[in-house]
Formats: structure tokens, sequence, C-alpha cells
């Protein structure tokens, strides 16, 4: 069962009739917290493997050091079991009221949208931002104020990121794929797991088995490790999955977990249909760890 949130960016009246403070995103942060430690005060490492979002960001949420993005308010409250429906709107209320800054200052996907945006950026976006120069140009040359020269193109710079933020989160991740994940997000999360399958998997020494599991409609898969010797408690499993081109580039995807018997990681979108998928795995026992051996491959 989840529970509801009811805080707004509106003051409102306490008990006493005073008038509250006015929301904020340190007010948000404090909120996140409460939320946590209702919730069991999960550790970040958890929230980490929980979100796919890095520690420092979630981190950087509930100190309220800057306002998160809605992504990650979305996936923080989610992992701590409530709606995050009223958490957003809160969010973007605020960003709404904090004005420009408080988006182009925020960390977005682990700084993986600045990073896309480069590589991503569409015509549209370039035309826009061509305008904006060439808009410049003209107020300066009619004598327009530096100011209101400033204002103008401030806005402009603002459409340009929101609209890129918009193309790159929008665009499918792959041409292949009906439905549209990224890298790095959890399989059990999205309706990738609704037509996956074990397109490879191998047993390994000291009784573990490595596999991939694939889902054709999403264009991804994800790595899967597991270990059958009854000897979980007080040791961990290890488990990585790549693209054969880059074993050690940014589409690395790996999971490292405490006590238990599996785990899998999150989504590799496969590049191309050329690409294979290769996954490789370890663990320990009794404080020593464990190669798993060569990588499998699909």
């Amino acid at each position: 069962m989840t529970r509801t949130h009811d805080s707004d960016a509106s003051p409102a009246a306490d008990e006493t009739g005073r008038q509250a403070e006015p929301d904020s995103a340190e007010r948000l942060a404090a909120d996140l917290r409460s939320l946590r430690l209702r919730a069991g005060s999960p550790t970040l490492f958890s929230l980490q493997h929980a979100t796919s979002i890095s520690k420092t960001v979630i981190s950087d949420a509930l100190r309220g050091q800057r306002l998160p993005t809605a992504r990650t308010v979305n996936r923080i409250v989610r992992a701590l079991d409530d709606d995050p429906a009223a958490w957003v709107a809160r969010r973007d209320r605020l960003a709404h009221l904090m004005g420009p800054i408080a988006e182009t200052s925020t960390e977005d996907h682990d700084s993986s949208v600045a990073a896309a945006a480069g590589r991503r950026i569409r015509p549209r976006t370039v035309i826009l931002l061509a305008a904006s120069t060439f808009l410049l140009g003209i107020l300066l040359s009619g004598g327009i104020s530096y100011a209101i020269a400033g204002t103008l193109m401030s806005e402009v710079r603002a459409d340009a990121v929101a609209q890129t933020k918009k193309e790159i989160l929008d665009a499918p991740a792959s041409p292949h794929a009906q439905i549209n994940v990224t890298n790095g997000v959890d399989p059990a999360q999205t309706p990738c797991v609704n037509d996956a399958k074990v397109v490879a998997a191998e047993n390994r020494p000291d009784n573990t088995k490595l596999e991939i599991i694939w889902s054709n409609k999403c264009y991804a898969g994800w790595g899967r490790v597991t270990r059958y010797d009854g000897k979980a408690e007080g040791n961990s499993v290890t488990i990585a999955i790549y693209p054969e081109t880059a074993p050690y580039g940014p589409d690395r995807q790996s999971a490292t977990e405490p006590g238990v018997q599996s785990a899998y990681t999150t989504l590799v979108v496969r590049p191309s249909p050329q690409t294979r998928l290769c996954a490789v795995g370890s663990m320990t026992l009794d404080g020593q760890s464990i190669d798993l051996g060569s990588p499998i491959c699909t």
C-alpha cells in the first residue's frame, strides 16, 4: 500500500492559524528524508540499486543542496514505496517558481543527459540556437540594451535546453525497439520482462550459472548470476553486462549484491543487430573472490 503526500509549493496555514513558510528545495528534501525514515531508512547503496541513480545525486536530493529533477524525485519516491505523482507535481511547481536556473543547474540522469545532448542534438535545436545568436546581433545593432537582450537570450536558451531534454527522453533508444527504454533502467520496472527469455546460459565453477536475458520488444538485455552452493550468507555475487565492442565503455552495467543467491544487472540497449552482448560474473566465498570464468555472449 502506498502513502500519499499533500505538501504543496504554496504557503498554508498551520494548526495555530499562522501562515506556513513557502515551499522550497530544502523543505522538499526534508520531507524526502522523513519519507525515507518511514520506509525503514534504506541505505544510499540500496537506493542507488533500486533507482539506477548515483548515490551522489540521491544524496544531493536528500540534502536539499539543489532542486532534483522530476526523474530523480519520481524514482526515489517509488523506491520508498510512495505514490510519486504528488511529489513530482510539487517539484515541478518549485522549478517553475525558481525559474530556469533550477532546471539547468540540476544534475539529470547522473549527468548523462548533458552527455547525450552532445550526441543527439537535433536540427530543430541547432536552428533554435542559431536563431538566438542572430537575434542577439539584431538587438544589439538596433541599440537595445544589453539587459533586455540578455533576458531574451536566457529565454531562448532555456527553451533550447528544454527542447533538447525532450528530444533525448522521447526518442527511442533503438530504432529496432517497440518499447522505448534506456541503459541503466531496472528491467523489473519495465514491460521488458513480459517477453524476456534466456538467450545465453552456462554453468560455471563452484555451482554457479551465468545468464543473459533478452527482450526483443525492448531490444535490450540484462545479465544474471546465480549461486547454488547455499553459502550466500556473508558472501556476495557480482554480474556485469556490456556490448562486446566496448567491454568497459559507458554502456557497461554491473551489480554486486551481498547475502543473496542471485543478482541481475540493469538494462543494456543493443547498439546494433551486429553487436553482441556479453556478461561476466564473480562471487565471494569465505572472504575470497572467485572469478566465474570467461564471458558468455549472445
